[in-house]
């Protein structure tokens, strides 16, 4: 039976360890990005311009939410009332640009990272304040 040259663990130990160590991740509000976007996944439904027609399109966009927020929040983690607080505002919207941009309710403008500027200014393309989970999400209607 052959044998592994006695180098060979010593070798993977050294120069092994330095790859994965870059596996990790930085991301904060995970959770709270999932629990905002699944919300405006499943109130877009009520939204044609937002491209979620049926109910399997309210699926996707969750499924893709939930991938979407391992990158997590671009601010730091809100606490679980702030949180609680955006979602509600989220499920009782009356119209559709609060679930279009959710950081234009005053429950959800925590979303919005300091120093971004309001959307009357003049903003230039990457002043964009939040990743927009519909807006990025494939269009999906269901197949029918």
């Amino acid at each position: 039976m052959a044998r592994l040259h006695p180098a060979i663990p010593l070798a993977l130990a050294l120069f092994g360890w330095p790859l994965t160590q870059g596996c990790g991740t930085d991301a904060v509000g995970i959770d709270a990005c999932r629990r905002i976007e699944q919300a405006r996944c499943r109130k877009a439904l009520g939204c044609p311009e937002l491209g979620i027609q049926t109910a399997a399109g309210v699926e996707e966009c969750v499924q893709y939410a939930r991938d979407k927020c391992l990158h997590g929040l671009p601010i730091a983690e809100p606490s679980a009332p702030t949180i609680d607080a955006c979602v509600s505002a989220i499920e009782q919207a009356t119209t559709c640009d609060i679930i279009a941009a959710p950081e234009t309710a005053p429950a959800c403008a925590f979303l919005k990272p300091a120093g971004t500027p309001d959307a009357g200014s003049d903003a230039g393309p990457d002043d964009a304040s939040l990743d927009t989970t519909l807006a990025d999400a494939p269009a999906a209607d269901g197949g029918g």
